[in-house]
């Protein structure tokens, strides 16, 4: 065998074993579910494909975030171990807010967590002052 012979082996052996290294490895995922109960602080129990699943709620989310919201949950090292809700796409609930911008002429934003003056969530009415 030729040293040229014995290289070429020696590379086919190395992409061989990175191929089935890359193979089991997996990087992050997202996934969509409905908070399935008031998140608590940083814990967010989220409802994904029938199962229940606890997240981590990072603090700017805590004031928009609350129960029936549909949201985005990422795992974040695709092995399960770590989920971080991060984000809404709006709520399984019938009363939102939607603000739409007439000068853009789109949707700029919205509410889906109202709360009366005890800091309830409420179903009941919104007055807009």
């Amino acid at each position: 065998m030729t040293v040229a012979d014995t290289q070429n082996k020696i590379l086919e052996a190395v992409k061989t074993i990175v191929d089935e290294q890359i193979g089991k490895s997996s990087g992050p995922t997202i996934q969509v579910g409905t908070v399935a109960e008031e998140p608590a602080g940083y814990k967010c129990i989220v409802n994904i494909q029938g199962t229940e699943k606890t997240c981590t709620l990072p603090e700017h989310l805590h004031d928009w975030i609350s129960k029936d919201d549909i949201v985005y949950v990422s795992d974040i090292y695709g092995t399960g171990s770590d989920l971080v809700v991060t984000g809404s796409s709006g709520s399984t609930r019938g009363q939102t807010l939607v603000i739409n911008d007439e000068e853009k002429g789109r949707l700029v934003s919205g509410v889906t967590k109202f709360e009366d003056d005890e800091n309830t969530l409420t179903d009941n009415q919104l007055i807009v002052k």
